[in-house]
């Protein structure tokens, strides 16, 4: 653990509007700062942050904190890394041993593994590897830029290396390494190109490895296994590059990872992959984190389209604006960028389709059995989107391509109650009793003035059993031994489970 001193350090010294205002632009009002909420879409300001509380509160979704819960929550990252983070922006040292971290020895494994990897690309061993991505238009810089690497076909070389780091061969395995097959160990992805797969916060989680030359494994792609470390639904190839490019010009989502190095190296800074798996919600909401628009490339073969009608609905569903582009039949970013140029497929890409136009094509209706299947798929779509308006758009234009009244289909459109993703955010447009215990929480946590009154008022036994009770018991503890407090000091007093809940 890290030491609790520290911690405190860190909340109490970091600037939290400073801080804050390189992710959002902040105006200040009064004795605090407003700005558009970073964790959801909103066109009027309701993000609150509060210099002499040290820490923030956004009206519109419920998303609250101190300094390392924004971090946390803006850079996806684990309470550890956030406090390392601002430690290291203050120049506040910490030191970690493997207990204090546990995940720390995977990451070792990975990083040893990954030297050796790209000292053998690099090697006389290496040359045929080279030769191969160069011959796929990749240059020696970009390959060196991405850190790849050649995995050789014997163990003794990552071995040695091990016992040099002191690293156990359980570590290797755990970290996706070494495999073990009939009780010999053997380097998991042996022979192949290895691309290195980093967290949005750039940390090396694992590897994806693939074929080269005249290598006929169907399995073209493999990814290291999970572990504490790597979860392909929740990773982006990419990412850690391109995160700085995506507020201010969207992200271009494609299918490879030779996808994303040809885009970059072509100067498409703002590309990223899932890890051979369809896009998920948690890659969705990730994005949502970074950018406000998404862009969709896919093959236009009947895979691609596929893929793209499913991701389309994950990319609604985390309110992002998004447009769709499917390539020639038989191409890829890749073959197509080599084809043509970087200019014309620039071109495409502000020929992206907007989502209805797009499912109406797909289908193409002719009759009346499509046009309904047209319907249905389209409000299928649309019922995702969290946003009314942006539903009540999308059924406007799918009325008007289908040729039926938008009140037809309207009920078909009528969005699942559902859990956004978001803390505090439903589907519902009315607030239930649970939404209303939850904003008097966060009201009490933001200030300590509410639970005086609440005390006055609100017996403990007033939540039923569960997070809501521990939290008004433990906050009205705290008002009795503190006479003000900030939100900061009491969200670091709660476990996991209650600070998920009022974050």
């Amino acid at each position: 653990m890290i030491p609790k001193e520290i911690i405190e350090r860190v909340r109490t010294e970091t600037d939290i509007v400073g801080l804050i205002g390189e992710y959002v632009k902040l105006k200040r009002v009064g004795r605090s700062f407003v700005g558009l909420c970073p964790f959801h879409k909103e066109k009027t300001p309701s993000f609150n942050v509060s210099p002499d509380r040290q820490a923030y509160y956004c009206f519109g979704c419920g998303q609250g904190g101190n300094a390392i819960t924004f971090i946390m929550n803006y850079e996806n990252l684990s309470f550890p890394e956030a406090v390392k983070r601002l430690a290291e922006r203050l120049g506040i040292r910490i030191s970690y041993t493997a207990q204090d971290d546990p995940t720390k020895p995977l990451v070792q494994a990975l990083e040893m593994a990954l030297k050796q990897y790209q000292d053998n690309l690099w090697s006389e061993a290496g040359i045929g590897a080279l030769q191969y991505l160069t011959g796929r238009g990749l240059s020696k810089e970009t390959v060196k830029s991405f850190g790849l690497g050649l995995v050789a076909g014997d163990v003794s070389g990552l071995l040695s290396a091990a016992r040099q780091a002191k690293l156990p061969t359980k570590v290797l395995s755990e970290a996706g390494v070494l495999g073990n097959r009939d009780e010999r160990l053997y380097p998991f992805l042996s022979g192949r190109i290895v691309f290195p797969i980093y967290s949005a916060s750039g940390k090396l989680v694992g590897f994806s490895g693939r074929v080269w030359g005249d290598d006929d494994n169907p399995a073209k792609y493999i990814n290291t296994p999970e572990s504490r470390v790597f979860k392909k639904r929740k990773t982006l190839y990419g990412l850690s590059k391109a995160r700085a490019y995506l507020r201010r010009e969207g992200v271009v989502v494609v299918e490879g990872q030779t996808d994303v190095l040809k885009l970059v190296q072509s100067g498409f800074h703002n590309v990223v992959a899932p890890l051979g798996t369809a896009f998920t919600a948690e890659q969705a909401r990730l994005l949502s984190r970074y950018a406000d628009k998404v862009t969709l490339v896919f093959d236009g073969d009947q895979a691609g389209r596929k893929a793209a009608q499913r991701a389309l609905g994950e990319v609604l569903a985390a309110d992002l604006d998004v447009g769709l582009l499917l390539l020639p039949e038989g191409e890829d970013p890749d073959s197509y960028i080599t084809a043509h140029s970087p200019d014309e497929f620039s071109r495409l890409l502000e020929q992206a389709s907007e989502p209805i136009p797009f499912l109406y094509k797909l289908v193409n209706p002719k009759g009346t059995r499509e046009r309904r299947q047209t319907a249905e798929l389209m409000t299928s779509v649309i019922r995702k989107a969290p946003d009314r308006l942006r539903r009540e758009l999308y059924l406007d234009e799918a009325a008007e391509l289908i040729g039926v009244d938008r009140s037809v289909l309207a009920p078909m459109a009528r969005p699942e109650e559902r859990d956004t993703g978001v803390p505090g955010r439903t589907s519902k447009n009315c607030i239930g009793i649970g939404d209303l215990e939850e904003r008097l929480l966060r009201m009490m946590i933001q200030d300590a003035e509410y639970v005086r009154l609440a005390k006055e008022k609100l017996p403990v036994d007033f939540f039923p059993e569960g997070p809501k009770r521990e939290l008004l018991a433990m906050l009205y503890d705290f008002s009795a031994e503190h006479e003000g407090f900030n939100a900061g000091q009491v969200l670091d007093l709660m476990g996991p489970e209650l600070r998920r809940r009022v974050s």
